[in-house]
């Protein structure tokens, strides 16, 4: 029974700091890629051996004072280096005076990848936006606290554009939510083809939306002209179940500065976005303070609305 039982199992003397393989299966062998002759006589804690835990002397205390113990987590190795996750069961058993110790090895790694895979779509779920698939303002805020908390390993600028559309409410309460909503997975998509793949896009809130980029500072002067022509493609007219509606945007754009935390960084693209909007103007987009530039005011802006 023992040697073709499909659950790993293995034979060991009981002396805790000495304790070595007396016998193991098929199965155990499969589990752990090793062969009997790596292994035969060796202790379990050599190299070579698949158990090594810090929890070991915990594990071989229950041995000796309860006789056993159950479903224990325990970390075995695979010949190839693989970390397995496991439960062991163990029993002391006593014949003719000498004690040896029977464990019963089950293999819980998938179960575990399981586990790991739910919890890991869970909390991309809980940092992504529902109605557009990018990432929420939980994970913007997480992006922007670690870009201030590298920049002085990077030799890249980072900036930040706050967009805050125009017109979304009248297309909202002259053609309904639905459409809205379509409206806005529609820009949404655009503004993923409109940037690098190392841009980060979230949402962060009904019609807010952000963008950070880094940027070699010799391409500094390129940005305006890069944020201004992917702004266009974004905003382009969207049909809506054959009706055509234009929605703008103000935009808002300043860099990350030596001095500046979250909130500072944020607020200072957010006035910027707000002096945008009060242009009435379709689509503005306004950059001050460029570093080097004084109170330099980059502003373009559409007419329209």
């Amino acid at each position: 029974m023992f040697e073709f039982a499909p659950i790993a199992m293995a034979i060991s003397t009981s002396d805790t700091e000495t304790s070595s393989y007396l016998k193991v299966n098929d199965a155990y062998l499969r589990l752990t890629g090793l062969k009997w002759d790596d292994i035969r006589g060796k202790t379990l804690t050599s190299e070579g051996s698949a158990i090594s835990s810090p929890a070991r002397d915990r594990r071989h205390r229950l041995l000796a004072e309860d006789g056993g113990y159950v479903l224990e987590e325990v970390d075995l190795r695979h010949a190839d280096g693989t970390i397995l996750p496991t439960l062991i069961s163990a029993q002391r058993t006593v014949i003719d005076g000498v004690s040896f110790d029977v464990e019963v090895i089950v293999d819980v790694s998938a179960r575990v990848r399981h586990q790991n895979e739910i919890e890991l779509a869970l909390r991309a779920s809980a940092r992504t936006d529902a109605l557009s698939g990018l990432p929420n303002r939980a994970c913007f805020d997480e992006v922007i606290a670690e870009y201030i908390a590298r920049m002085d390993q990077s030799e890249k600028l980072v900036a930040l554009a706050f967009i805050d559309f125009n017109g979304f409410k009248a297309v909202n309460d002259t053609m309904g939510h639905v459409a809205g909503d379509e409206v806005l997975r529609t820009i949404a998509s655009r503004f993923r083809d409109s940037f690098r793949a190392n841009d980060f896009i979230a949402r962060i809130g009904g019609d807010e939306f952000a963008v950070i980029l880094e940027i070699d500072e010799a391409y500094l002067n390129d940005v305006e002209l890069t944020l201004n022509e992917a702004i266009d493609r974004i905003f382009k007219p969207v049909a809506v179940d054959g009706i055509v509606t234009e929605v703008g945007a103000a935009v808002g754009v300043t860099l990350l500065q030596q001095d500046d935390d979250a909130m500072s960084l944020m607020k200072r693209a957010d006035s910027y976005m707000y002096l945008a909007k009060q242009t009435g103007d379709r689509i503005a987009l306004i950059w001050l303070g460029q570093p080097g530039g004084g109170t330099q005011m980059a502003k373009r802006a559409a007419q329209g609305l």
